[in-house]
């Protein structure tokens, strides 16, 4: 508290000036005093906020901070499991550039072998169909859709592979069993006379045949040529030709025939060859 002493002495008027200067800066240092309170106050009110903000602040801060740890021990997981990863991959990169190689290795025999296969079933086409004329007549029948297979150029050409040596392994197996045994067939074909007939033919394999007609008068023989089978006429022939073929249908008992294997000359009515 500060206390101010007015001197009484001298008069009614010196107090009289005095007194409106002493209040002036009563008034003065009041309102001095009270903007230091207000600037006093707001400082401290602005101090406590930036206070709480820095609080807040550093309390997110290690709240992130923590969060940041936890993901940056997850990403470092990640990382861990992202390099075992890229390591098995690598491992399985060096095997899969293994199984191409073989593979790649299979195909080119693959390729190799089929191209081989592709180039010895050309040739055995080629000689089927050069061999063909000389199959009896009654197999060349049987083998018809075989034959349209083989023979058809443009046919044969889209066939796949396999078909196409299926078709080949088809015609030699029928071959095959044709000629290992003694067949009994009923071909028409024409002789010398130009006469078409009907014969029991008693082939041989593929390699020789009988032929005799129903009535047993007209008889003889083939042989197979590159154009087909030639029949030479030989009646002499006829009985045991119709005695064999009797055998073959199981109406005689089985017995030798006295059937020549060379072409004995004809002799009868000095008939030629025919084609």
């Amino acid at each position: 508290m500060i206390r101010l002493a007015f001197p009484v002495h001298g008069g009614r008027g010196l107090c009289r000036g005095l007194l409106p200067a002493f209040l002036s800066f009563f008034i003065f240092c009041g309102l001095q005093a009270q903007t230091t309170v207000k600037e006093t106050r707001k400082l401290i009110e602005e101090w406590v906020g930036v206070e709480k903000l820095v609080s807040e602040e550093a309390s997110d801060w290690k709240a992130e901070k923590a969060s940041l740890s936890d993901l940056a021990a997850a990403l470092r997981g990640e990382i861990e499991e992202l390099d075992e990863n890229l390591a098995e991959s690598d491992e399985e990169a060096a095997g899969v550039s293994r199984q191409r190689a073989e593979l790649n290795d299979r195909k080119a025999t693959a390729e190799n072998a089929t191209a081989r296969l592709l180039q010895g079933v050309r040739e055995l086409e080629r000689e089927l169909i050069t061999a063909l004329p000389a199959f009896p007549a009654p197999l060349r029948d049987r083998l018809v859709s075989y034959r349209e297979k083989l023979t058809n150029k443009e046919k044969r050409s889209t066939l796949p592979l396999r078909e196409r040596l299926e078709t080949c392994v088809a015609i030699l197996q029928a071959a095959h069993l044709f000629h290992q045994a003694v067949n009994l067939e009923k071909q028409e074909f024409s002789l010398d006379d130009g006469r078409s007939r009907e014969f029991q033919v008693l082939y041989f394999g593929l390699s020789r045949a009988y032929f005799v007609n129903e009535a047993g008068s007209v008889a003889g023989y083939g042989t197979p040529t590159a154009s087909g089978w030639k029949w030479t006429r030989a009646d002499s022939l006829a009985a045991e030709i119709r005695k064999g073929a009797l055998i073959r249908n199981k109406r005689a008992l089985p017995a030798f025939l006295q059937l020549p294997v060379q072409a004995p000359a004809p002799t009868v009515r000095s008939e030629k060859t025919a084609e």
